[in-house]
C-alpha cells in the first residue's frame, strides 16, 4: 500500500558550476540545502521533462551539500537537451541516491581492476578517490579507461595526480580510433586487459559502459579465474 512514509522523496539541488570538459562531456556540481549523503558508485534519478527522469551516476562529493555529475551530451536526446541547457543557478529535482554498484571491501583479493568506457568512468573516478583518499585502501588498483577520439579524452590530469599520489594506483587510456599522434594503447580496452591481465584469480573487478563491454570484459576475466560472483557491472 502507497502511504505518505512511502512515496519517493523528491530533492532539490542547485548548479553552482558548469565545466566543458570536452566537446561531448560536461561537469556539473550541485548544491543540496541538506547533506549530501551517498556510497561512491551510486546514482541519481533527474526529472528532465514532466514524468520523464534519467539516472546520472555521481563523479564525486566536492564537500558538505554538493556533489558532481558527468553528463554525455552526445546521445541527443531528453536528458541532452536537458543539461545543454541548464545554468548555473539553475535547480534540479532528483531521486535517490540509489543503486547497488558499490565496493565490496570484505572481499580477500589481491588486485581491483576498474574498467570504464565513457561516461562510464564517472561512478569508478568516485569509488578510486574515496578508496585512496579517504580509506587508505593499499591493495592494487588499475583502471582501464576507453575512449574513441583523443578528443574525448578528459580527467587525465586526476588520474595522473591519484597515480603520483598513490604508488598503488594506476590507469591507462584506450582509444579506439586514434589518431596518428596518438602512442598509447589502442582497441578496446577488453583487447587491452587480454594480453595484460593473465591471471584475474585475486582480482576483483568493477566495470562501467555499454552492454558489449561489460559482456566481453566478463568473459575475459572469468576465463582468466576471476570469480563471476566479484566481478560487478553498471551498464551505460
Amino acid at each position: 500500500m502507497i502511504t505518505e512514509s512511502n512515496l519517493p522523496k523528491f530533492r532539490e539541488a542547485t548548479a553552482v558550476s558548469h565545466t566543458i570538459l570536452t566537446g561531448k562531456f560536461r561537469y556539473f556540481v550541485f548544491e543540496n540545502n541538506e547533506p549530501f549523503v551517498f556510497s561512491p558508485g551510486q546514482f541519481i534519478n533527474i526529472k528532465v521533462l514532466d514524468k520523464l527522469f534519467r539516472a546520472y551516476s555521481i563523479a564525486g562529493g566536492e564537500g558538505g551539500n554538493r556533489f558532481g555529475l558527468l553528463v554525455d551530451v552526445s546521445p541527443g536526446g531528453p536528458g541532452s537537451k536537458f543539461f545543454e541547457n541548464l545554468k548555473v543557478g539553475d535547480k534540479i529535482t532528483y531521486l535517490g541516491p540509489s543503486g547497488v554498484f558499490i565496493f565490496r571491501p570484505e572481499e580477500k583479493i589481491k588486485h581491483v581492476l576498474f574498467l570504464g568506457t565513457g561516461s562510464g568512468a564517472s561512478p569508478l573516478k568516485c569509488m578510486a578517490e574515496f578508496l585512496l583518499r579517504e580509506k587508505g585502501f593499499a591493495k592494487q588498483i588499475t583502471f582501464y579507461f576507453g575512449l574513441r577520439y583523443k578528443e574525448d579524452i578528459f580527467w587525465r590530469e586526476i588520474f595522473q595526480k591519484l597515480a603520483d599520489e598513490f604508488p598503488n594506483f594506476s590507469f591507462k587510456i584506450v582509444l579506439s580510433k586514434p589518431d596518428k599522434t596518438w602512442q598509447g594503447e589502442t582497441g578496446h580496452i577488453t583487447n587491452v586487459i587480454k594480453k595484460e591481465i593473465l591471471n584475474t584469480s585475486k582480482c576483483a573487478a568493477y566495470l562501467c559502459g555499454n552492454k558489449e563491454m561489460i559482456n566481453e570484459a566478463t568473459n575475459i576475466l572469468v576465463s582468466n579465474g576471476c570469480q563471476k560472483e566479484k566481478i560487478y557491472s553498471e551498464e551505460f
